[in-house]
């Protein structure tokens, strides 16, 4: 097993890819729509191409179609400087594409075309654990645990991903129209939870994945499932956080959201952006102090702010420059 310091990457993300089409307007409905923007999306993907504009070196493992759109998202990745090693070709399926329209405050709402689509057929023979071992954090969502052969293959690359002593970070970005059988969700959910290190949780999916609790309840109850790191994200409010060092608030900073559809993305990347060099010194989570925690929820903080100041996905995640 290599040692952290030796690995090449900082993270690899594991999960969905696929292309979005966001309009040229925003504040109507998607059948008024004549103009649409292809962007890179898909969580994983967008935290992805997150770290490497904030200077960390990241992968993406996935499927992509043997088609326009799987070639579109492996060039735009190479472009951003994500390794695409793990990014595998299917024989037939194809790329997923999503349709997606934003009101006057930066809600959205969307138009999936997305079944049998490539990502969603991923399986643990897919899984590449050269590419794992060669990463020191492997960030993970619920999405490719809806069905199998996805399932399967998120608890491979899971249990791959521990086997190498990788610092495992999952957002569930719980999702439940995905779910074949969405009883089956919070189970399967909390299960990945409890292999995770670091868990960055939105407040709404609290009452889905662990009933009436307040925010400082949820983060107690992640704790007790074992996670190191946990966080719940509070939109403008900023974030809630809970670890061995001690738990508190981080306060968001203020911004016009104009689409709120890749925030959490935007988050997630800046907050692994700022603790990948402490993974890579050796540190581990639960030992952080205090300091070193707010210091990166406050940058996560303001790329999740940045990032609603402007229409996208992927693309719409600043770059290093771009904070202050």
């Amino acid at each position: 097993m290599k040692r952290l310091a030796a690995r090449s990457l900082d993270v690899v993300c594991f999960g969905e890819a696929l292309v979005d089409f966001f309009p040229g307007v925003v504040g109507r409905p998607l059948a008024e729509i004549e103009t649409f923007h292809r962007h890179l999306g898909g969580a994983p993907t967008n935290v992805a191409v997150g770290l490497a504009r904030l200077g960390a070196r990241a992968g993406l493992m996935t499927l992509v179609g043997h088609d326009a759109f799987g070639q579109f998202i492996r060039n735009e990745l190479a472009k951003e400087g994500v390794d695409v090693r793990g990014v595998a070709v299917h024989r037939t399926a194809r790329t997923g594409i999503t349709f997606v329209s934003i009101g006057e405050r930066g809600e959205r709402s969307f138009s999936f075309y997305r079944d049998r689509c490539a990502d969603q057929l991923i399986a643990a023979v897919d899984v590449d654990g050269d590419v794992i071992e060669d990463a020191r954090i492997f960030h993970f969502g619920s999405s490719t645990l809806a069905r199998d052969p996805a399932r399967s293959a998120t608890l491979a690359a899971l249990a791959d991903a521990r086997e190498a002593g990788c610092v495992v970070s999952c957002d569930p970005n719980f999702r439940p129209h995905v779910w074949d059988e969405p009883a089956l969700a919070q189970g399967l959910i909390r299960q990945a939870l409890a292999d995770s290190d670091i868990v960055k949780l939105a407040d709404e999916e609290i009452p889905p994945l662990f009933g009436n609790l307040t925010v400082e309840q949820a983060g107690l109850a992640m704790r007790e499932l074992g996670v190191r790191l946990a966080i719940i994200t509070l939109g403008a409010r900023g974030c809630y956080y809970d670890a061995p060092s001690g738990h508190g608030y981080a306060r968001g900073d203020e911004v016009t959201a104009v689409d709120t559809t890749a925030a959490g993305d935007g988050f997630v990347a800046g907050l692994l952006a700022q603790l990948a060099p402490v993974v890579a010194a050796g540190k581990a989570i639960e030992e952080l102090d205090r300091a070193t925690i707010e210091r990166a929820l406050a940058f996560a903080n303001q790329v999740g702010a940045r990032t609603v100041s402007r229409i996208g996905s992927a693309q719409a995640i600043p770059r290093r420059d771009e904070i202050a």
